[in-house]
């Protein structure tokens, strides 16, 4: 029965996701993200301490604290998990990273913080509705830490069920797929990803000859906290006498042409010591990682599912629209002064200083480094790469979290129930929150009423490159075009004949590891 059971939702996401892809929600999610915020807001505010107690834990620390009563949202989505689904209080072991965020998977108690409150509620939702005890841990696990990736292959190795759910740096994700660490997700029986929850735009292209071994979305404050934007200081913006970013974006306008032309005549050379560098004023500051973003933003992809479900190099990835793009990011970077690539590790102190008029950074700094700022900032999403182009297209950075289950996990069907769970929580209570964080006047002090529109850009215009993800199997191909403006030369061409055979030689063989496994 579980195998019939799998076999017609493996049918029906391959039948449907296609045609699901091509809806816009626009009509249904902007308007229930902005009346879901101020329902929030208002369950926040007047929440109060009940008798019942609920644990949640954190590196296998239990901490007790009081239940909170809220006001339920109303929401145009259900959860579809069976009514009584009851897990006895069983201990549900997730193994997270030490993430960029403020707060990512777990919050000690309600602290009047938005995001703080939104994860905490999430996770009380989800024990009670489950009757489970949620255990957090959070170790090591940014871009190559092979030690927050060995504990989860030794788990496997030795069959040990010690994590319920993993979810880690995008990248070590990536790397645990290609080793066959994590299960297929649709094999499993309570995840509906055809709710909003779930980033439908990576569902796109990480299903794997109907394999899925990875997800995102709602169920944490990373899938926005890293979506990679530009932020804007409105006091050189009006020192300069120039037009207002969120009007741009919103009025379509918003094009790689228009923020080039508005960096002219920024640079000022502060520390006066006759050269440009990171003491000076710029138009534009960005470090290198944030570059990968030009090509995404621009519609670029490395790596995409031919018509037969198999990854390969995307057959249009290098064209004349490519060399052009890239052209022009080279000739911005490294033909005049108003811009610069900066080159320290604290590459938040140009902006925070108030010498960037524009500055490539992903969304989350804002409630922690940038908070404190003495000048009124904004946040849009990368430009237009021309004005042919139709749509904003907006990426996150590397550094936000993927979710898995373990091939050693003890109940698959229990951890994609909490997994479920988890994201719906996160949709009525993480967005909204994340939207209030982002853009009130408590981080970003404007008035702009344009700034709801802005973030619903950001929100449905997503999109996710495999080979990214997939780093170790194709970076070589996806870090060609940043790599060329770091470097400013536009060797793209050269370079992509020298390893596009190479890339697509590593997919074939993780294809063939698949097939060989089912």
């Amino acid at each position: 029965m579980q195998m019939k059971f799998q076999k017609e939702r493996k049918l029906l996401l391959s039948q449907k996701f296609g045609k699901y892809m091509m809806f816009r929600r626009q009509s249904i999610i902007v308007p229930f993200l902005l009346a879901a915020s101020l329902t929030a807001l208002t369950s926040c505010g007047t929440s109060t301490a009940a008798d019942e107690k609920n644990t949640q834990t954190k590196d296998n620390r239990d901490t007790t604290t009081a239940a909170v009563t809220e006001t339920e949202t109303e929401s145009p989505y259900q959860l579809t998990l069976p009514k009584g689904l009851d897990y006895a209080g069983r201990e549900i072991v997730v193994c997270g990273w030490e993430h960029y965020e403020d707060i990512e998977f777990f919050a000690e108690a309600m602290n009047g913080e938005v995001v703080n409150d939104a994860v905490y509620q999430r996770n009380l939702n989800v024990q009670e509705n489950l009757n489970v005890k949620l255990s957090f841990l959070e170790k090591g696990g940014r871009a190559g830490n092979n030690t927050w990736m060995n504990q989860i292959k030794n788990a496997n190795k030795a069959g040990d069920a010690a994590f319920d759910i993993i979810a880690g740096h995008s990248q070590n994700i990536g790397n645990l797929a290609k080793s066959q660490d994590v299960i297929n997700l649709l094999d499993c029986q309570y995840l509906d990803f055809m709710q909003p929850w779930w980033r439908k735009e990576l569902l796109e292209c990480a299903v794997i000859r109907d394999n899925l071994y990875f997800v995102t979305g709602d169920i944490c404050p990373s899938s926005v906290a890293r979506s990679q934007g530009i932020f804007f200081n409105t006091s050189l913006l009006q020192m300069f006498d120039l037009e207002d970013p969120y009007t741009l974006v919103v009025e379509g306008s918003w094009t790689f042409d228009k923020m080039a032309e508005m960096t002219k005549g920024v640079y000022l050379d502060i520390n006066a010591d006759g050269k440009k560098d990171e003491g000076d004023r710029f138009g534009f500051s960005v470090d290198g990682v944030q570059l990968q973003a030009a090509a995404l933003t621009a519609g670029i992809i490395s790596v995409e599912p031919d018509k037969d479900g198999y990854l390969t190099v995307a057959a249009d990835y290098l064209t004349d629209r490519t060399t052009s793009v890239l052209d022009a990011w080279i000739h911005f970077m490294h033909n005049n002064d108003d811009t610069i690539i900066i080159k320290t590790t604290d590459d938040t102190l140009t902006f925070r200083d108030g010498r960037a008029l524009f500055y490539a950074f992903p969304l989350g700094i804002i409630s922690s480094e940038l908070r404190d700022c003495e000048f009124n900032i904004g946040f849009v999403p990368w430009p237009k790469a021309d004005a042919q182009q139709k749509d904003y297209v907006v990426c996150t950075s590397n550094a936000y979290s993927l979710w898995s289950i373990p091939i050693a996990a003890a109940d698959p069907d229990m951890s994609a129930a909490v997994m479920e769970n988890l994201g719906y929580e996160g949709f009525l209570h993480i967005m909204p929150a994340m939207f209030e964080t982002a853009y009130k006047v408590k981080y970003n002090n404007t008035e702009s009423q344009l700034q709801s529109q802005v973030f619903d850009i950001l929100r449905e215009n997503l999109v996710f490159d495999i080979g990214r993800i997939m780093n170790s199997v194709a970076g070589d191909i996806f870090n060609l075009f940043p790599n060329a403006v770091i470097q400013g030369k536009n060797t793209i061409a050269s370079n992509y004949e020298k390893v596009e055979k190479k890339v697509n030689k590593a997919l074939s063989k993780w294809m063939e590891d698949i097939e060989n496994a089912e």
